[in-house]
């Protein structure tokens, strides 16, 4: 005989687990570790990074100008010059964050530039200081290489001969050089954007930004391409064509993260 059910019993059927899905933020659908992206879509970086100026080319010529005064300022300080590239990555986030206000308002204000300083800097040091090692570790590496031959050449009756620079040595510590240098400025080049708009830690951020531009690696040729064009061209009149080349180039650190991390709600 079956016993009564309890009517406000809890129900006991098994129900599947459904995958969580990453919740949509502010800035769309947050796509840890990025996608691939086709090939064209290098092309459409570049496009993208110039409607961004066009809808705001005074705003943005402000924001260029006075980063500018910014690095020139710190370059021109002994001590802090030999410190400021763990100044770059706060210069990237306040771009992602100033681009990232001006898609989703219209608009942006230029104290968007320093938000960086707000937003995780801690995070945003550790990016910095990834590059500062790097360069210092590879400088010291080529320094004694050179340093080497060098003083091999003073004890010795030869001559300097410039020539031992293209010798199978020095082509061997170029490659060590760019083996190095390659997977750190990928691991760095989207960092900051991840720092400060989806709060990702220093370690995380460049672990996702090295994953999602290996997978994107022939857009990042044709981006490449089309920047090197971009200059090219823009170089023609007297030079004039780079004030809006380079912060068209510039605010690309944005549009790639964009398309590679993001996407956008329907």
């Amino acid at each position: 005989m079956n016993e009564p059910q309890n009517p406000y019993a809890p129900p006991t059927t098994r129900v599947a687990d459904h995958e969580a899905r990453p919740e949509p933020t502010e800035s769309g659908q947050f796509i840890p570790y990025g996608r691939s992206r086709p090939a064209g879509n290098g092309a459409t970086w570049i496009g993208n990074a110039w409607r961004l100026l066009r809808a705001r080319p005074g705003q943005w010529a402000l924001a260029m100008v006075l980063l500018f005064i910014a690095y020139v300022v710190l370059s021109m300080i002994p001590f802090v010059s030999l410190f400021i590239q763990l100044l770059v990555p706060f210069a990237y986030a306040g771009i992602a964050i100033a681009a990232d206000e001006q898609r989703r308002t219209g608009s942006f204000e230029i104290s968007a530039l320093v938000a960086g300083f707000n937003k995780r800097p801690a995070s945003l040091v550790a990016v910095g200081g990834t590059m500062l090692v790097t360069y210092v570790v590879l400088g010291i590496f080529v320094a004694i290489v050179v340093g080497i031959d060098a003083f091999s050449m003073m004890g010795g009756s030869a001559k300097p001969d410039p020539s031992m620079f293209f010798t199978m040595k020095y082509l061997l510590v170029f490659l060590i050089c760019v083996a190095i240098m390659f997977p750190v400025g990928l691991a760095t080049y989207l960092a900051p954007q991840l720092i400060v708009l989806h709060d990702q830690p220093a370690v995380t951020a460049m672990k996702m930004s090295l994953a999602g531009t290996i997978k994107n690696i022939l857009p990042g040729i044709v981006f490449g391409i089309c920047g090197l064009l971009l200059i090219i061209l823009s170089a023609i009149p007297l030079l004039l064509g780079l004030l809006i080349s380079i912060p068209i180039l510039v605010l690309t650190n944005y549009t790639v993260y964009r398309d590679i991390f993001v996407e956008d709600d329907e």
